[in-house]
């Protein structure tokens, strides 16, 4: 018999989603101060320019608020960095995933350092991502 449909897959990332405050393509457009009829077309721009993360909920493009300094209306300077350093293999949602969870060297997840310990996040994230060798 075949093993049946497993929905644990969407589940878990249904779960990570809804753990992650995010914004739509217009608010994230009004937080830049960005003035465009086509606020989908900057994003995705800003997306295929490694400049911003983002995820897809519900078949809508959202945008993880944890990537914007929302007192200066700008997108932290260490999210390009980490998408220009990221490894093809790893999806935006294993991004957010590791940006959001707790880490030992911050006490917490990442992205509550943003801007005020960037060389320790990167540093953080070299480690994570360099290929394990054995032998």
């Amino acid at each position: 018999m075949p093993p049946e449909k497993s929905y644990s897959k969407t589940s878990v990332e249904e779960r990570l989603l809804a753990s992650i405050d995010m914004i739509d393509v217009s608010q994230a457009c009004a937080l830049l101060r960005i003035e465009t009829d086509d606020p989908e077309a900057i994003m995705h721009a800003m997306a295929r320019g490694d400049t911003i993360i983002t995820l897809t909920r519900n078949g809508r493009a959202m945008l993880p608020l944890f990537q914007f300094d929302t007192v200066n209306g700008r997108i932290f300077d260490v999210v390009g960095t980490i998408l220009k350093l990221r490894p093809a293999r790893f999806s935006n949602l294993r991004l957010a995933y590791w940006l959001t969870r707790a880490h030992v060297d911050f006490g917490g997840p990442p992205t509550d350092r943003f801007g005020k310990d960037d060389a320790a996040i990167l540093a953080a994230f070299r480690r994570y991502i360099e290929p394990v060798h054995h032998g």
